[in-house]
């Protein structure tokens, strides 16, 4: 799912102050009416398939509330606060790690007895999916659909050029400076460069890099961090398109249908962006993995379907958060919501493997699943939005020319330190 505004870290630590532990009733018996919160909006693939499970379910009812992610995000921290969650919901897994160290959401190790469907849960996900979905040994979430990052590029316009797919980061910069320099006007075929811990991730990650050490401590502004922010903004000084607040929409629509951008490192979700944002561009684009650094690497996010610790009807919840998981309803997620399954029995389903002509009948799904197998979740600290906003503003400062790489990290690392020690 795409990343909407902030609540503020300090904000949302407030509302969950002193809930550490909590809990609710035991799971019980899989009965009764269950609550269920979704941030997906109109294409969402949950709403269509709760008749289906209530004629498999009969003892279960299921109340369906619909939310569009900004609202969701200060909707259910509020809940929590109060007590009042729901009891399921769709949690944008940069979430999860808030409410999993505030002790808000349930045992899922517990109540699954490890199976998913009466299958192993270890059997159904990548390694790097199971670590996104634990916290301190147990499964506090199950991830319903993924976002790890791949390179999207005009195939057109590349070969028009002769430009090289880059395969690492050398050839990477040089294919983004030979765009820039073949462009039919100034400001046309950049690549698009966000200002944000996502995508300085990337780059860390691929040199071999952490966001924090084994002790909770800031371990991005060595020599590896620095390194991979200077090669990002190498990347914008080369011939990139800098994409800030200002310009609205951080998918890069308006960009990808001016002309502007031709090239962006995001997630499987931007398939279905794209898609419906500028179906005139059919044919024209490409996936392929990301140029690699040191080694192969990217954030792994998504959408978990999480059980909050207060839910009365913890059983019911997880019998219909199951029913989801099977990879018939999974392939909605990719039908409905442009999505990527999280799955791997739903990734390698026919239907998502078979050439797909909006992308020159390539099959980008299977790069994202192989994106996927060296993903890794951001750390699960409880302050994780005052982290991400001090190392989104580090960057930002860096790509603005307003710091030096070095200085803007280790600024970054002190404030992120700082709330350690706060």
């Amino acid at each position: 799912m795409g990343r909407g505004a902030r609540l503020s870290g300090g904000g949302l630590a407030v509302l969950l102050l002193g809930l550490a532990g909590c809990g609710g009733g035991g799971a019980g018996r899989a009965e009764g009416a269950i609550t269920v919160w979704d941030y997906y909006g109109g294409s969402t693939p949950i709403k269509p398939v709760i008749a289906e499970f209530e004629r498999a379910n009969p003892k279960i009812k299921v109340k369906y509330e619909a939310y569009d992610y900004d609202t969701m995000r200060e909707k259910y921290a509020t809940a929590v606060s109060a007590r009042t969650a729901p009891d399921l919901a769709t949690l944008d897994m940069t979430w999860i790690s808030t409410y999993a160290a505030g002790g808000t959401l349930a045992d899922l190790s517990k109540l699954s007895g490890g199976k998913i469907n009466g299958e192993a849960v270890e059997g159904q996900y990548t390694r790097g999916a199971l670590a996104a979905m634990k916290y301190k040994g147990r499964y506090v979430t199950a991830l319903y659909d993924f976002d790890a990052y791949a390179l999207y590029y005009r195939r057109d316009i590349f070969k028009k050029n002769g430009i090289a797919v880059p395969g690492n980061w050398e050839q990477f910069k040089a294919a983004v400076a030979k765009l820039a320099a073949t462009a039919p006007s100034p400001g046309k075929q950049r690549f698009q460069v966000l200002p944000d811990t996502f995508h300085f991730a990337q780059f860390l990650f691929q040199g071999g890099g952490e966001i924090l050490n084994g002790s909770g401590k800031s371990a991005f502004a060595g020599p590896v961090g620095v390194g991979a922010l200077t090669f990002y903004r190498d990347l914008l000084k080369s011939g990139g398109v800098y994409w800030g607040e200002d310009q609205g929409d951080t998918s890069g629509m308006p960009g990808i249908k001016d002309g502007r951008i031709a090239m962006f490192l995001n997630g499987p979700y931007m398939m279905g962006v794209l898609k419906d944002g500028a179906p005139e561009q059919k044919g024209r684009w490409a996936v392929v993995p990301a140029p690699v650094g040191v080694q192969q690497g990217s954030y792994l996010g998504g959408t978990g379907l999480s059980i909050p610790a207060t839910s009365k009807h913890k059983a019911a919840a997880w019998k219909f958060a199951q029913f989801l998981l099977r990879p018939e309803q999974q392939l909605l997620v990719a039908k409905r919501a442009g999505a990527a399954p999280a799955t791997t029995a739903a990734l390698n389903r026919p239907k998502l493997t078979a050439p797909d002509p909006y992308f020159g009948g390539d099959t980008p799904f299977k790069v994202f699943l192989a994106a996927m197998t060296t993903a890794r979740p951001f750390p699960y600290v409880k302050n994780w939005t005052d982290v991400d906003k001090a190392i989104s503003d580090g960057v930002t400062a860096a790509l603005l020319g307003k710091k030096a790489p070095d200085r803007a990290l280790g600024d970054a690392a002190r404030e992120v330190d700082g709330l350690r020690e706060g």
